[in-house]
């Protein structure tokens, strides 16, 4: 990348921090796909598998093509952080840079990747679509 395009990026590091990283959950405090599933060690989980089950007999087939599809996007988007590193002015070449954009590129694509998670799990006990050819296809 140009000097002068590299500069732009590191003059806006302080804006970054102020305007960008404040909207930042702490991870501690971040939601996880488990949350909207069911708990597999709970006395209940084969009652709550049979409701979601049962929930998702009614959804069109062609809702399940699109959440097949956001789920191969959303399991992705981690790996488009490989090539956000890439980038000069806001390289995370250590995982552990504490530049605002490596700390912005890390909790966002870890978002992305609690999605594609959610979205691979309900795909899988819904019990309505192939995962392993999902899984080939993948």
């Amino acid at each position: 990348m140009p000097p002068e395009k590299i500069e732009i990026f590191k003059s806006m590091e302080d804006w970054a921090e102020k305007n960008v990283l404040v909207h930042l959950i702490p991870v501690e405090n971040c939601w996880q796909p488990q949350d909207f599933l069911p708990n597999a060690a709970s006395n209940g989980f084969e009652e709550q598998v049979r409701e979601l089950r049962e929930r998702a007999r009614e959804i069109p087939d062609d809702y399940f093509v699109a959440l097949v599809g956001s789920m191969i996007t959303e399991e992705a988007l981690p790996t488009y952080q490989t090539m956000l590193n890439t980038l000069d002015g806001v390289k995370d070449e250590t995982g552990l840079s504490l530049t605002p954009w490596a700390i912005w590129t890390r909790a966002w694509t870890a978002e992305e990747n609690r999605h594609g998670d959610l979205l691979n799990k309900y795909l899988y006990l819904s019990g309505r679509v192939d995962m392993k050819r999902i899984e080939k296809t993948i």
